[in-house]
């Protein structure tokens, strides 16, 4: 029983974490779409999406080697 509770109270503070840093992006109701090498190709791909109607907004989320975009669909 000192098991269960010990664990319960690691993963509370533990997601609770997780939710905090998570992208402000991702809280907003975007919807991850994948990694791209830079910010230039990830910003054509988000103008792709919003041009094929599949989109109406992109966020693109830098990292120091990659970028992340997400969609507003």
């Amino acid at each position: 029983m000192r098991k269960v509770i010990s664990a319960l109270s690691l993963t509370g503070p533990a997601a609770a974490a997780a939710l905090l840093l998570a992208p402000s992006a991702q809280a907003a109701g975007y919807v991850y779409v994948g990694m791209y090498p830079s910010a230039a190709a990830c910003d054509a791909a988000g103008q792709g999406y919003v041009a094929r109607g599949q989109a109406v907004g992109y966020f693109c989320d830098a990292t120091p080697t990659t970028t992340r975009l997400s969609i507003w669909a």
